[in-house]
């Protein structure tokens, strides 16, 4: 290397932010009886009829529901006791989760007031995200802007030394050039919903990919 051509290191950042395409939702069936068939009934008939809610909306190739699966119901029994100690009659519990993915999320609001009306019905968790179409093109961009964030950075840190010209050496995923990684090639994030005091009000938070690079270069 040249003596008047100095070496910078960069890690270079990029970030967006997109409004979510797709959601999965958990859902938990559960009933309680003195008997496992007195727990078990309300539970299949629940897992029915979430499954004539389900079925209409259901289309693999168009949705808005494009995929959903049924764990198979589960039987356990617990046994409480009173304060001083006593043991009561064993109660047998029923529980089946259902795992619901919509790949159109303006029906989703609907969906939700329907089922949590169904007494014994809990709505879970909620996964936002992106087609998967659109989500390599996505990152993409956000890798994008990751690797002209390196640049730019070495551009002013090469002018702040006196050199006018900068050439990229090597880029790499955090880590591969020696450099500690701080978080790995990108990274998404999203809300899932809030709740309202009466009902649900859905409210998904846009998706944020964020990317970083570690670059070097040979500034002259």
């Amino acid at each position: 290397m040249e003596s008047n051509t100095v070496e910078i290191t960069v890690v270079g950042q990029g970030s967006a932010t997109f409004a979510p395409e797709r959601c999965t939702i958990a859902l938990t069936v559960r009933s309680d009886g003195r008997s496992a068939e007195a727990a078990a009934e309300p539970a299949h008939r629940l897992v029915d009829e979430l499954s004539r809610l389900i079925d209409p909306l259901y289309n693999p190739a168009h949705g808005p529901i494009d995929s959903w699966a049924l764990d198979q119901v589960r039987h356990s029994r617990h046994r409480p006791s009173k304060d001083e100690g006593e043991q009561l009659p064993y109660v047998y519990q029923a529980v089946a989760t259902i795992m619901v993915e919509f790949g159109q999320i303006d029906v989703i609001d609907a969906f939700v007031y329907a089922v949590s009306a169904l007494d014994g019905v809990e709505v879970g968790h909620f996964e936002w995200g992106l087609a998967a179409d659109s989500q390599a093109a996505k990152i993409r961009e956000v890798r994008t802007l990751a690797v002209q964030d390196a640049v730019e950075k070495a551009d002013i840190y090469a002018q702040s030394v006196g050199r006018s010209a900068i050439t990229a050496m090597s880029i790499a995923d955090p880590g591969l050039l020696g450099v500690g990684p701080t978080q790995s090639g990108y990274v998404a994030s999203a809300r899932a919903f809030a709740g309202a005091e009466e009902g649900f009000e859905l409210r998904p938070q846009d998706i944020t990919l964020r990317a970083e690079v570690h670059a070097r270069f040979t500034a002259t």
